[in-house]
């Protein structure tokens, strides 16, 4: 469980961290140090967003997943636990991680 809650964690402190860095570049640009060449359809508020979110539910599933365990475990059952949250953790993380990268070299390209 201390993975899991440790794995959220940092999800959350990175997309905490994403999104205050946009505000940042915003912040700058209007301030006339650099130049931005932002979109408003997609940017790292949203990213950062995501990323909380992902750890919210990683934290909330490992918290469900050790109840699970610690339920069998008492109850004398057999205590392995359906991978389905793995998966699907694994699955949303890698959808954050491909819209990512194709954002960036979106951006890189032009």
């Amino acid at each position: 469980m201390l993975a899991w809650i440790r794995t959220g964690i940092a999800l959350m402190a990175f997309g905490f961290a994403i999104a205050r860095f946009g505000f940042f570049l915003r912040e700058i640009a209007q301030a006339g140090q650099v130049q931005l060449h932002a979109r408003t359809s997609l940017g790292s508020a949203w990213f950062g967003v995501a990323l909380v979110v992902l750890g919210l539910v990683t934290n909330a599933s490992a918290t469900f997943r050790y109840a699970q365990l610690r339920r069998a475990i008492t109850e004398g059952r057999s205590a392995a636990p359906s991978p389905t949250m793995v998966y699907a953790l694994g699955i949303g993380s890698a959808l954050v991680a491909v819209t990512m990268a194709f954002i960036l070299a979106r951006t890189i390209a032009e």
